[in-house]
């Protein structure tokens, strides 16, 4: 393992939600780094009390914010170029940037010409359903970055076909600070349930096997982003209509939603192409039995049946749920094996920040 201590990284993003950039900052830091945080949240939003999301201050940010153009975006550059200067970095990574253009990037490159430049996101910018104005200027500075770290294999020939030369799985983690087992007596009343699912909409089967399951009589929750457009198209008798208004599960409420059900859903993204997702480590984190989509990707982190319990359809989906249900043992032995999982493997942050470091730094350390 390369010497970490004192290595200084400069980590951009939004920093809009703490368990992304602010989460591997903080693991960082325990690895022995020196992390400065660069964000632009408060350039384009503001939180309000009783939102769960943040707000553009006004339409003009807005439309900035969109567009990846115009004059808060370029004091945002400005700003970056100047960070840099000061800060000297040996590393400086990108994590979900698309604010930043091209010929930025590359007067990063002249003016710190011995740091690591590093590229990531878990969203898919190459998918066909991604938005081309959204990630034009990620896309475009691909030829830039030293390193380009992707959330899936899939991405790894995107990259490959743009000229990235080095090119990282890095799988998303749990956070061992918030994504804990917690006591099912101290989850309020509304979280608890049979099944829960904590995820965004998408319309790709998922609403059906939920009905399914209300339909089967389990006790359902379910909270996310999106669901607004999902009840617009719900039948008058679907048994979903009794639980909207759905909303993001934040904070202690996201644990306290997957702890107060006995089963914790994994649906995946179809329009990202996801053969995994966090949850898939933080659910088994929080001790709690998962059931999630199968694929061959997850087959390779869980053992079927044994780590966790995998569908392929609503069938399956709804026979393997009433078996963990009705089976408090079996349920719980599921449970505890994921748990010890993914601590053996290393799907926390801190462990994950650690081989992330030894692979940037042994591949690109230049000599003194």
């Amino acid at each position: 393992m390369p010497n970490t201590a004192g290595k200084r990284i400069l980590l951009v993003g939004d920093y809009m939600w703490p368990w992304y950039q602010d989460a591997c900052a903080d693991a960082l830091e325990f690895n022995g780094c020196v992390v400065r945080r660069f964000g632009w949240l408060d350039d384009f939003h503001k939180f309000v009390d009783g939102q769960s999301e943040p707000l553009y201050h006004s339409l003009w940010h807005r439309i900035q914010y969109r567009l990846r153009f115009g004059p808060v975006p370029s004091r945002v550059s400005s700003r970056l170029i100047k960070t840099a200067h000061q800060f000297n970095p040996d590393i400086v990574w990108f994590y979900n940037v698309s604010l930043i253009s091209a010929s930025k990037v590359k007067e990063l490159r002249i003016l710190c010409p011995d740091a690591i430049l590093v590229q990531y996101s878990n969203d898919n910018p190459f998918s066909k359903t991604a938005k081309i104005g959204l990630w034009r200027k990620y896309i475009a500075s691909i030829p830039y970055f030293d390193v380009h770290c992707v959330f899936r294999n899939s991405n790894i020939s995107d990259y490959t076909k743009l000229g990235a030369q080095s090119i990282y799985l890095l799988r998303s983690y749990f956070i061992p600070e918030t994504d804990y087992p917690e006591s099912r007596s101290l989850v309020p009343e509304k979280f608890r349930c049979d099944v829960v699912f904590a995820g965004h909409y998408e319309d790709d089967g998922r609403v059906e096997m939920l009905e399914a399951i209300c339909k089967a009589g389990f006790k359902l929750n379910i909270f996310g982003g999106g669901w607004a457009v999902a009840r617009k198209n719900l039948g008058s008798d679907s048994p979903l209509r009794d639980l909207f208004p759905i909303t993001p599960a934040t904070g202690a409420d996201y644990r306290y939603a997957i702890c107060g059900a006995k089963v914790a859903l994994c649906f995946l993204s179809t329009l990202n192409h996801d053969t995994y997702t966090r949850r898939n480590f933080q659910i088994p984190a929080m001790k709690v039995a998962m059931l999630s989509q199968y694929t061959d990707d997850l087959v390779t982190m869980f053992v079927p049946d044994v780590e966790a319990v995998f569908f392929r359809n609503q069938e399956e989906l709804l026979t393997k749920l009433q078996t963990l249900i009705a089976d408090d043992q079996h349920r719980a032995a599921i449970a505890e094996a994921g748990y010890a999982r993914v601590y053996a493997d290393g799907h926390d942050v801190r462990a994950r920040m650690g081989e992330w470091l030894k692979y940037v730094l042994t591949t690109f350390t230049k000599p003194s």
